[in-house]
């Protein structure tokens, strides 16, 4: 059952990956879409939130995801060390939601949005390739 778990993980931490990656890209599909309906201007709230709807809703789901990741982390009994990074990229995610609201309010605060967006996907990137390393170098039962 263990194992199952600990391949679950791994697995749930690729598709993780997977998913920053969509939401990289979604923003910068909002981005360009904000340029292109402000040209020649002036742009509606409705075009502007077309184009990050997508983007919101997805950071959502990196959260529970996140969330996910981390419960997997501590029923598949990972280790300290292991759990405490699962928790990270879960409080990171947390940060980046915060981060967002922050840049709504306050444009120049926004700036640290997509910095952290680094972050997360290292984090996530560092815990996917390390847990599958540590499942190849595993001794054969």
């Amino acid at each position: 059952m263990r194992n199952a778990l600990v391949v679950l993980y791994n697995v749930w931490a690729s598709l993780l990956v997977v998913a920053v990656l969509v939401q990289i890209g979604a923003a910068g599909y909002g981005a360009f879409y904000a340029a292109d309906k402000s040209d020649p201007g002036p742009m509606t709230k409705h075009q502007f939130d077309h184009g990050f709807s997508f983007h919101s809703f997805w950071g959502y789901i990196i959260f529970f995801g996140a969330v996910i990741l981390f419960v997997l982390a501590l029923l598949a009994r990972l280790g300290r060390r292991r759990v405490l990074f699962s928790l990270a990229f879960a409080l990171v995610v947390v940060l980046q939601i915060v981060l967002a609201y922050a840049g709504e309010a306050a444009p120049a605060a926004g700036v640290l949005h997509p910095i952290n967006a680094f972050v997360v996907l290292g984090l996530i990137g560092s815990i996917t390739v390390r847990s599958w390393a540590l499942w190849r170098a595993r001794p054969a039962a």
